[in-house]
């Protein structure tokens, strides 16, 4: 039986192949003193702050998010983006999940390239920078988390146990305490990542889903099968659950469920539905809206 990888495994699937190929065409151009072509290489998949350069690399904000050179980079992305990762899927569905993660990837490099062009200190190193990695994406998931379950404790490297909320926390001070490094441009790109991680899981909390339209737009493009699963059991007649966030979260799985048998009604008409579809569309299309 073909086993079905969820959204954070497919993630960590491509981010690692990407490196292990990036690292092979790295050492056979070593070998054939050819290291020049390696590096021209990452100037067309790592995103560049140079507005002049950006227009003609214009897929370079997404394909940055993919691009590790060093171990160490790899390993620190990918170990926050499987643990907050799993964590999320958990409360979200999985094709928002990766919007987050595309969506969180793209506001980093917005911000990388806004600050490199609007203060006088990176000048004159704007022409040469650019920024690779998936630190703004997963810094994007990491925020999202601790604003959808602050108070919730997870065990640090397997050892500290400590909030989400002092986690996040920790980590925006980090960042704005690095603005003046060597690495200044990742730690705007982080920031950048942590706002949108934040924005949409306030808004999710709220019953919002600010990237709905990108979602759906992903999933169809693609054609992936998104296929959310929750622990959770709907009561129809009683919705009002323990805080406001669970009770968001149970409007939005009864809305995805209306809006998957009326899409059915549409391309099958109305007689497909079986009778457990039936009655869920008619116990529960006047309730929410």
């Amino acid at each position: 039986m073909r086993r079905k990888f969820n959204i954070v495994t497919k993630l960590l699937i491509v981010n690692i192949a990407v490196f292990l190929i990036l690292n092979i065409i790295h050492v056979i151009l070593y070998l054939f003193n050819s290291e020049e072509i390696y590096q021209k290489i990452i100037t067309y998949i790592a995103v560049p702050s140079e507005l002049k350069t950006l227009v003609f690399r214009f897929w370079t904000p997404l394909t940055y998010m993919f691009v590790h050179e060093s171990f160490w980079h790899i390993l620190g992305n990918m170990l926050w983006l499987y643990f907050l990762g799993i964590m999320l899927i958990e409360h979200i569905k999985e094709k928002d999940f990766l919007s987050l993660y595309l969506l969180g990837g793209l506001s980093g490099a917005l911000a990388y390239i806004i600050a490199f062009n609007i203060f006088p200190s990176f000048s004159d190193i704007k022409i040469f920078s650019v920024a690779l990695g998936a630190s703004a994406s997963v810094t994007a998931i990491v925020i999202a988390m601790a604003t959808l379950k602050p108070q919730q404790e997870v065990y640090l490297y397997g050892i500290l146990k400590i909030k989400l909320i002092y986690i996040a926390a920790f980590m925006l001070i980090y960042d704005i305490f690095l603005l003046q490094s060597s690495n200044a441009g990742g730690h705007f790109a982080h920031l950048g990542g942590a706002i949108y991680g934040f924005w949409f899981a306030k808004q999710y909390k709220k019953g919002k889903n600010i990237q709905k339209k990108f979602s759906d737009f992903i999933s169809k493009i693609f054609k992936i099968d998104f296929r959310h699963k929750t622990k959770m059991k709907v009561v129809v007649n009683n919705l009002r659950t323990k805080d406001d966030f669970q009770y968001n979260k149970t409007i939005n799985d009864i809305n995805a469920e209306i809006d998957r048998i009326l899409e059915k009604i549409s391309q099958y008409g109305y007689n497909s539905l079986s009778k457990k579809e039936k009655d869920f569309l008619k116990n529960n299309s006047n309730k929410i809206k």
